[in-house]
């Protein structure tokens, strides 16, 4: 995988996001930031979108919900279902949202693996699938890409 985002479509005409990043800190920390409910909202979601967390059962089979709010107060819920944890491996966890739209209701999922490129570097790779259209899959790459950004920036302070 590269930085560049890549979107294939499935047997069952869904689409799946690969996206890959490397990051200048231990694979503990990158894992830490996606995990720690505390860590997670100071970065998740593009520039200028806060992050509420109102939910956060970190076990496999936990739930989550966290709220995105953009800069005009819109808010855009999403909520899930933990899955595997393997510390600091691998996180994959279902990712529905709530808010009205054309991906209310449908379920999607994410998988992430953390891997240790260096002591001091790692790389992650997030694969998002059963986005059901090419439109979808193009709208949450550019949205993963905004929060990856925003992600390296939280972790270089």
């Amino acid at each position: 995988m590269t930085n560049a985002p890549d979107i294939t479509e499935a047997p069952d005409a869904t689409r799946t996001l690969r996206v890959s990043r490397n990051f200048t800190v231990p694979i503990e920390r990158l894992f830490a930031a996606w995990t720690d409910p505390a860590q997670a909202r100071q970065w998740m979601g593009p520039r200028n979108v806060s992050c509420r967390i109102d939910r956060w059962d970190f076990q496999e089979g936990g739930n989550y919900e966290m709220v995105l709010v953009s800069p005009d107060n819109k808010e855009h819920a999403a909520h899930g279902v933990f899955g595997t944890i393997d510390p600091p491996n691998r996180l994959t966890m279902s990712w529905t949202w709530q808010h009205e739209g054309e991906m209310q209701g449908i379920e999607t999922f994410l998988d992430l693996k953390f891997i240790a490129t260096a002591e001091d570097a790692s790389e992650l790779q997030l694969v998002h699938t059963m986005l059901p259209t090419s439109e979808m899959a193009e709208n949450h790459s550019g949205g993963w890409h905004g929060a990856l950004v925003c992600l390296e920036e939280y972790l270089a302070e």
